[in-house]
Parts: structure tokens; C-alpha cells; sequence
């Protein structure tokens, strides 16, 4: 690995290890100053497209601004997380890799949605899940379980029109992916959705037995196990 190349997988170690640190601790505000800085830094590596980093470069840039957008979700600010949106898809295109791409699609259709562009961000939801299924490896399955999680996150959030029955459908689809690969922090998110919608419907033995699922995965979750997509 050359000096170029170990900067780029320094700073990618950088987002992942502020990920857990502070993003799913839900301390926010230091996640995103962690992330802005991982992308000053791409920034200054000044890889241009003709050298053989530059891929590598768009699809790190594209991770750390999904992670920035959803931070600014997270602290409502959708039209922010909004605007980061075009460069992230563009940093995705231009790394040439598939999955990449299908998470980018994914979190600007999910910006779309939260901003109140509906159409469009559910148009956007359907080309990454396009994008997840064009293969099987891990990271497509995984991918493709997400997409049905945000679905239903969605549904549950009022944000899109599904009914609780729906969401219970979708969200055992999304199990039926997430389990048999480990993604544990999938699976929990599974769970505790699909609890939500049995509480609506007022189906508590169904909703226990879900949170106790939720619980016990999340038990699971270590840094090592899995990206969160969302």
C-alpha cells in the first residue's frame, strides 16, 4: 500500500471509528464534526481522476457525506442533509462501485422523502433497491435488507402511507435477509420496527416477543459486525 493509499484508509478508519463512538451513542454534533474533517482531508489529498486512487477517494467522500447527511436528519436539518446530496451521488458514479452507489441512492431518496419530496425520493428507493439486486454478496444482501428496513422506518415515522400490516410484512422481509448473514444491527432495527407496528395495532403479545428480540440483538452488535446503511 502506497502513502496515498494508507491516508485514504486512515481517514475511512477515521468515519468508521466516529460512527461508533459517537453516532450510535447519539452524540451528534461530534460525529459530524469528526466527518467534516474526514472530508477536508480527502479533499486535500488532491487525487486527480486520471490517478489510480481517485476511485478509491470518490467512495470514501461518498460514505463520510452519507454519514453527514444522516447526522443532519437526525438533528433536523433535512434540507442541509439534502443539499449534500447531488455531491454524494456524484462521489458515488464516479467510484464506480456498485454498492456504493445503491447507499447513496438510498440516503439521498431518504433525504428527498424527509424534505417532503416524496415522489422523487421514492423513485430514488427504488433504484438502489435495483442497484442491491443485481447481486448476492454480503454487502448487496445487506443492502437490500436495509431498503426494506427505511421502508418501513418510514411508514412507522408517517413519512410514507403503508399500514401497520404492511409494515409487519416488509419488515419480516427485511429479517428473512438480515439474519441469516449476522447483520445484527439490521436485525434489531427489524425487530424493534416491526414491534412499533404490532403496538399500533394493539397486538402486545406479538410486540414483547419483538422487543425482546430487538434487545437481545442488539446485545450482538459490535463496531466489527456490519455498516449501518440508514
Amino acid at each position: 500500500m502506497n502513502e496515498r493509499s494508507a491516508a485514504i484508509k486512515s481517514i475511512e478508519d477515521q468515519i468508521e471509528k466516529a460512527l461508533w463512538d459517537f453516532e450510535v451513542h447519539e452524540q451528534l454534533d461530534q460525529a459530524l464534526d469528526v466527518y467534516k474533517d474526514a472530508e477536508a482531508k480527502l479533499t486535500s489529498l488532491q487525487v486527480e481522476q486520471s490517478e489510480l486512487e481517485f476511485a478509491e477517494v470518490q467512495r470514501v467522500l461518498s460514505y463520510c457525506l452519507m454519514r453527514q447527511g444522516n447526522i443532519l436528519r437526525q438533528l433536523g436539518k433535512p434540507q442541509e442533509a439534502l443539499a449534500l446530496s447531488d455531491r454524494e451521488i456524484a462521489a458515488a458514479r464516479a467510484s464506480g462501485d456498485e454498492i456504493t452507489l445503491g447507499r447513496s441512492l438510498m440516503s439521498t431518496g431518504t433525504n428527498l422523502v424527509v424534505a417532503g419530496e416524496l415522489e422523487q425520493g421514492l423513485a430514488m428507493l427504488e433504484q438502489a433497491r435495483e442497484q442491491f439486486e443485481k447481486g448476492d454478496s454480503f454487502d448487496h444482501r445487506q443492502g437490500l435488507g436495509w431498503y426494506w428496513l427505511l421502508l418501513a422506518d418510514l411508514a412507522n415515522a408517517g413519512l410514507i402511507t403503508k399500514s401497520p400490516q404492511e409494515v409487519i410484512e416488509i419488515t419480516t422481509r427485511a429479517l428473512e435477509i438480515l439474519e441469516p448473514i449476522e447483520n445484527w444491527p439490521g436485525v434489531a432495527r427489524g425487530y424493534a420496527a416491526r414491534a412499533e407496528a404490532h403496538e399500533t395495532l394493539g397486538e402486545t403479545e406479538e410486540a414483547v416477543k419483538d422487543r425482546e428480540a430487538q434487545i437481545l440483538f442488539e446485545d450482538k452488535i459490535t463496531p466489527t459486525e456490519g455498516n449501518s446503511i440508514d
